[in-house]
């Protein structure tokens, strides 16, 4: 039996919400899973999601771990100071803390810059011998294998949607000017082992099961027994299709499970119809697609040119006759653009009919090259980042004032979750899995219905 003295609580930091922010579904998430996976023998483990959970700040504790990314960061430290304050150590890693150690430091005992899992045995062997290391580095170069199933089971499934998430692989090989992730998982693309993944797969899963009714139903849009029984996967990958060969040997796996899944995948996929016909059949129910801009010269401008190199359109016609459907995401607020993006995004939103997309203001992070280039050049407007979330214009504009691109933004959300818009997307034959959309739409309707932009580039309506 494990003395409550050697608790070790891993907390997820609940974020703030700015006035008329209301975020709708929660997926999980692995960094903290994966950390007690690799944590030795002897401490008693526990997950707070704060989303969820209220912390209790009197609980025993022999050590305290906190992760965040920058809109949370705030609340990571008073976290971290209320804990330290009654002398419990608190260790912090996550990408706010790997790209700005010396801020985090005036907070916690010890940052971990990278991935924590590699260093974390080593960093409760310190803790054990008296003296904690500021900085602990787990670098973004370590080889995947041998990593332990996350410890799913101290995460309470009701809290989230009734999907299981699965990483296969870290790194990006591009260099976006805007993505903090791709630094923190670094530019080698880094795979699990193939029979890893897929013992993992069929120990969530098992082989061999058949729903009464069959995957064809699926095809159909009674997807409602998978969501049941937690059959739904969701490969966390920044990219999960960048390896063909690596990325078909899994989808062998779950053809053999009877499971749908949905992924992150870059526009090219489109061009292979034998992928994407494979994809099909293993039960891929989406793809979430980075569109970023629809002109070339701001792909150009953000290091992202090889996303203009096909058809969006053509893409999504591709995609949506296997029967898989598109997630799409678009940035907005590059230099020059003017309230007209807003239009032309919805515009293409609802003539592709994609199942699902949002928009985000292109947001320097901390740690980027975007960052980097606009406070050389004055244009950043402050440091409070919890305004940090792609929601809020954090730097100076160029072509449209601050409140035209944050009130922009919201009236393209009401625009894209209209019920007119729903409906011409989602109910309009031919369907693509009409029941896991509908869902997602329609949480995003409620949310975007009590929104009341200051400025609608739109005109008014719906």
């Amino acid at each position: 039996m494990t003395d409550s003295t050697q608790r070790i609580l891993f907390i997820s930091p609940a974020r703030r919400r700015l006035p008329g922010e209301d975020f709708v579904f929660d997926l999980g998430f692995l960094n903290l899973p994966y950390l007690a996976a690799v944590t030795p023998p002897g401490y008693q483990l526990e997950i707070i999601d704060e989303e969820h959970r209220p912390i209790n700040f009197e609980a025993p504790a022999r050590l305290v771990a906190l992760t965040a990314q920058t809109p949370v960061a705030p609340r990571a430290y008073e976290i971290a100071d209320a804990f330290r304050a009654r002398g419990v150590p608190v260790v912090m890693g996550g990408v706010h803390a790997s790209t700005l150690p010396e801020e985090a430091l005036a907070h916690v005992d010890a940052v971990v810059v990278g991935e924590g899992e590699f260093v974390w045995p080593e960093l409760l062997a310190d803790l054990e011998r008296g003296g904690l290391r500021r900085i602990y580095r787990g670098g973004t170069d370590r080889d995947l294998a041998g990593l332990p199933p996350p410890r799913r089971d101290l995460l309470d499934a009701r809290h989230y949607l009734p999907l299981t998430l699965v990483e296969t692989t870290r790194g990006c090989p591009h260099r976006c000017d805007f993505c903090g992730v791709s630094r923190f998982f670094g530019h080698r693309y880094r795979k699990r082992p193939a029979a890893e993944v897929e013992a993992e797969l069929r120990g969530l899963f098992g082989a061999g099961f058949r729903h009464r009714a069959s995957r064809w139903l699926a095809r159909l849009g009674l997807d409602l027994p998978y969501f049941l029984e937690r059959r739904l996967v969701y490969f966390i990958d920044s990219n999960f299709c960048a390896d063909r060969g690596y990325c078909l040997r899994i989808m062998e796996t779950l053809e053999a499970m009877d499971v749908l899944w949905w992924c992150h995948a870059t526009v090219d996929i489109a061009r292979d119809e034998e992928l994407l016909g494979r994809m099909a059949r293993s039960g891929c129910i989406a793809v979430n697609i980075g569109f970023e801009s629809l002109s070339p010269e701001n792909l150009a401008a953000m290091r992202k040119s090889f996303a203009g190199r096909f058809d969006y359109a053509e893409a999504v016609r591709r995609l949506h006759a296997h029967g898989i459907g598109v997630m799409g995401t678009f940035v907005v607020g590059f230099d020059g653009e003017d309230a007209g993006i807003f239009r032309r995004v919805e515009a293409f939103v609802r003539e592709n009919r994609l199942d699902w997309a949002l928009a985000f203001i292109r947001t320097p992070y901390p740690g980027t090259r975007l960052f980097e280039e606009m406070e050389a050049a004055g244009r950043i407007r402050h440091r409070d980042w919890e305004r940090y979330d792609t929601l809020n214009c954090v730097f100076t504009p160029q072509g449209m004032t601050v409140e035209e691109l944050e009130q922009g933004l919201r009236a393209l959300w009401r625009r894209i979750f209209s019920l007119a818009s729903i409906r011409d997307r989602i109910l309009r034959g031919p369907r693509v899995h009409p029941l896991f959309y509908l869902g997602m739409n329609l949480q995003f309707h409620a949310m975007t219905r009590r929104w009341r932009p200051a400025f609608d580039p739109f005109g008014g309506g719906a």
